[in-house]
């Protein structure tokens, strides 16, 4: 596991000094979000979750590519009101590499694909998630661009390793929502 995470590290930062040479553009990029859901019975609340989780990222624009490295963090909370109340909290924090490839444009609209592949951990816990999903950016001005994609129509592989008893799962979705309707970033570009 660590060897894969230090190879994706190094092939990110290979990918962005790569760029580097080939006359590209910088672009920081990130996104916010913040959920909350709420499961009853017969109006009777059983469980309460909230959470919010933030990407940023860094990468290089060259023609219809761009290649960069991704931090992603994310903290939830859930209340159980089933018998007697508990509270479990989990922080996730996830790094790792991601390619656009941009096949399309109308006007200010440009339509792609993100590849990426994060490597996750919390206490217990070690994922890798493999996903490939559709990107539209409007682009604002020369600096700025909105960034709007779906997990509706995107290709997921997610491995979950659980070290407390040594358990693993494998999912793999397609044209499934993986939990995100859609989500939205801004991206600034140097």
């Amino acid at each position: 596991m660590k060897n894969l995470f230090f190879a994706s590290t190094i092939f990110a930062a290979a990918i962005m000094v790569l760029t580097m040479q080939a006359n590209a553009q910088f672009v920081v990029s990130g996104s916010l979000s913040l959920s909350s859901s709420t499961e009853k019975i017969d109006g009777d609340d059983l469980w309460k979750t909230a959470g919010f989780e933030v990407c940023p990222s860094v990468g290089y624009v060259f023609g219809d590519w761009e290649f960069g490295a991704m931090f992603e963090y994310s903290h939830s909370k859930t209340t159980q009101s089933v018998g007697e109340e508990r509270t479990e909290k989990e922080s996730v924090w996830a790094v790792g590499p991601y390619a656009n490839y941009t096949f399309a444009n109308v006007g200010k609209f440009y339509f792609g694909l993100e590849a990426s592949s994060l490597f996750g951990f919390a206490d217990d816990e070690h994922t890798i998630n493999l996903q490939l999903l559709p990107l539209v950016t409007y682009e604002i001005n020369d600096r700025w661009d909105l960034d709007v994609f779906s997990d509706v129509l995107s290709v997921n592989y997610l491995w979950t390793k659980i070290e407390s008893d040594k358990r693993t799962s494998d999912k793999f979705n397609f044209l499934a929502n993986n939990g995100q309707l859609f989500g939205v970033a801004f991206t600034y570009k140097f």
